[in-house]
């Protein structure tokens, strides 16, 4: 973004969001090792720092001098930048004495036991606990500027997906197809994929994560493709099904039932609603058709910085209340072992009672290459 006042503004009002979350624990600070998250609340997004966050918003950033012009580029407002030249902890150990802070709130899930308790013996005068899903909580709902991202990331994603289109034919290696749409993703402007391109055919397409092989597109195969890119940080995650000229009329069948499944699965993506209601709103279409057992992974998640949120123990899609401004993913899937499998997927912008769906790629007839 060039306008750095309003990248400023951004970042001091999620900072705002998480200093109040802070002090809901009654801490005086967190420490931050998770990169999406230093990255949201800074704007840098070099590897290996740590972040230190006071219930007053300032902000101790822990790096080494291979990002030092990097953090001055990124990083607008004011940053303490502590070079570190010994290990993590005992740079950590530094930074906390020159605060006065009594007790501190760690991400549970980016330290291990070993680490955590190396935290607490080499500050035997503080009180440190374990945090679950903090930063993430006001990571679920998207401002302005991480829209505007996604919609660019989806956009090129999409871009990338039409050109690959051609190349979907017998005699194809998944590999190849592969290959070439990560290639057009940074052609087209994004940062590469966001995730190993899932380019099933045939049988491997009832493989929900067949990450494309050397296997030879066949005449008569279902072609699953689940591809994205990143775009300054934040990821698309899109998937279409297209076949391979005739294919065997249960997967035609099947593939008019997920399509069906995720439009009342997306209409169900409202404002006030859950991430078990848009769940409900597809899988009880697809079992009422007889294919139940045949879906067995969940119905969505979101994106943002990371390719998969919403999706850890203390935030569940599943459980989280639908706000506006989240963005997440409507993906039914029906994957008959023998046949193959089916699987649509899109990025949705919750909007009041007005689910946006954000990748409008055509999907409501089978596409036959």
């Amino acid at each position: 973004m060039e306008n750095k006042q309003e990248l400023l503004t951004l970042i001091n009002n999620r900072i705002d969001k998480v200093c109040d979350l802070i002090k809901e624990q009654n801490a005086d600070a967190m420490i931050i090792f998770n990169q999406a998250n230093y990255r949201y609340l800074t704007n840098f997004t070099g590897e290996e720092a740590q972040l230190i966050l006071t219930a007053q918003g300032d902000l101790i950033l822990l790096s080494d001098s291979r990002f030092d012009s990097q953090i001055k580029a990124e990083a607008p407002g004011e940053l303490t930048v502590v070079m570190k030249h010994d290990s993590d902890y005992n740079e950590l150990t530094k930074a906390l004495k020159k605060l006065d802070v009594k007790k501190v709130l760690v991400e549970g899930e980016f330290v291990s036991a070993i680490e955590f308790q190396k935290l607490q013996a080499l500050n035997p005068n503080l009180n440190f606990e374990m945090s679950e899903e903090l930063v993430e909580r006001v990571r679920n709902v998207k401002d302005n500027l991480e829209i505007e991202a996604l919609k660019k990331a989806i956009e090129i994603s999409m871009e990338s997906f039409k050109s690959i289109l051609p190349m979907i034919k017998p005699g194809a290696k998944e590999r190849d197809i592969a290959a070439k749409l990560d290639y057009l993703f940074k052609l087209n402007g994004g940062d590469g994929p966001d995730f190993d391109t899932i380019i099933a055919s045939g049988v491997r397409s009832a493989w929900a994560h067949g990450v494309a092989s050397d296997k030879k597109i066949a005449e008569g195969d279902m072609v699953v493709i689940d591809f994205g890119s990143f775009y300054h940080g934040y990821a698309a995650d899109i998937t279409r099904t297209v076949a391979v000229g005739k294919v065997d009329p249960e997967l035609e069948k099947i593939y008019n039932i997920v399509h069906e499944a995720q439009r009342r699965g997306i209409e169900a993506a409202v404002s006030g609603n859950t991430g078990r209601d848009v769940d409900r709103a597809a899988r009880d279409y697809i079992t009422e058709q007889g294919y139940g057992k045949y879906f067995g992974h969940g119905i969505g998640h979101g994106i943002g910085l990371e390719i998969h949120e919403l999706c850890q123990p203390a935030l569940p899609f599943s459980k989280q209340k639908l706000e506006n401004n989240m963005v997440h993913t409507v993906e039914p899937g029906i994957y008959l072992p023998t046949k193959g499998g089916v699987r649509i997927e899109d990025d949705i912008l919750v909007h009041d009672d007005t689910p946006i769906i954000l990748s409008n790629l055509p999907k409501d007839e089978l596409l036959s290459l």
